[in-house]
Order: structure tokens, then C-alpha cells, then sequence
């Protein structure tokens, strides 16, 4: 199952939802980013450039993440068929996990440098993250419906005839 595959399974809406979403925390991305170089060069915050980055991230963001997750109506177990997930589903789930902590780290101690610099970088972050957690959801929701429909296939849990489970 390769990730080319997967999204053509996704429906029409669900991938126009979440490439557009994708495209706007880009947009917000580079927004924030300018403006967090402004807000370095003088260390005040242009609200022309913040409220849109902060729009831009957050409202793309969600629309990644809400879609992401309604693709598999059946639960996902994570760490339970780890390895029955697609290799691309997982390296976005562990990157989405590394930019949340490393917003964190980055947040914290920029506080400790100027007690406004963590409100510049947040939106950054936080849009990031929840486009990557977006795509993984869907990605291994996908994969999960995908299994489910398809028994025989090999190493699926459901197809498990053990007594008591």
C-alpha cells in the first residue's frame, strides 16, 4: 500500500479539505515567519501580519485534522498494529510528535529570552503540527478501512481465530 494509493482511496472532498488546509498553513507558515523576523529587527509585533498567520495556521491546521481524523470510522490501534501501518503514515505520525515537542522546547526557551517571543513562534508550530497529525490520521485511517475490508491479507489481526478473543 503506498502513500499515492492511499490518497486516491481518501474521498474527493476529504482531499480538497485537507490540500487546501495544507496550503494555508504554508501561507500562514510564511506570514509568521516574516513577521517573527520583524519582531527580532525592532521587538515589536505587527498585528497586520500576526492575526492572518495566526488565521491562516490554525484555521488550515484544523481543516487538515478534522477531515484527517473522520476518514475511518473503526478505531485505529496505534501501537498495536504498528506494523501494519504504511511506512509514510508513520514517519508523519513521529514528525508531527517531534514538531510538537520541538515547539515546545523552541517556546520555552525563547520565554527565557523575551517573555513575548513564545507568542511569535507558537502559530508556527502549532500549524505545522496539526497539518502533520492531519495527514497521518488520514493516512492511518485509511490504511485501517483499507484492512479491514480485505481479509486474508496477511498479519491481520482480525483474521486471528484464537479462543477468547
Amino acid at each position: 500500500m503506498t502513500l499515492g494509493s492511499l490518497w486516491q482511496l481518501l474521498a474527493l472532498k476529504t482531499r480538497w479539505w485537507m490540500a487546501g488546509g495544507t496550503v494555508c498553513v504554508l501561507a500562514g507558515s510564511c506570514l509568521g515567519l516574516l513577521q517573527f523576523s520583524t519582531f527580532l529587527g525592532d521587538g515589536r509585533s505587527d498585528p497586520l501580519l500576526l492575526l492572518p498567520s495566526l488565521v491562516l495556521s490554525l484555521g488550515g491546521g484544523y481543516a487538515v485534522l478534522f477531515p484527517g481524523i473522520s476518514v475511518s470510522r473503526q478505531g485505529v490501534r496505534l501501537y498495536r498494529d504498528w506494523r501494519h501501518h504504511p511506512p509514510a503514515a508513520k514517519v508523519l505520525w513521529v514528525l508531527s510528535l517531534a514538531v510538537a515537542l520541538g515547539g515546545l522546547v523552541a517556546c520555552i526557551l525563547s520565554g527565557l529570552a523575551n517573555p513575548l517571543l513564545p507568542g511569535q513562534l507558537v502559530w508556527l508550530f502549532t500549524g505545522i503540527y496539526l497539518v502533520l497529525a492531519g495527514w497521518s490520521s488520514a493516512l492511518l485511517g485509511q490504511a485501517a478501512v483499507v484492512r479491514a475490508n480485505s481479509p486474508g491479507v496477511a498479519g491481520d489481526p482480525a483474521g486471528a481465530t484464537a479462543p477468547g478473543r
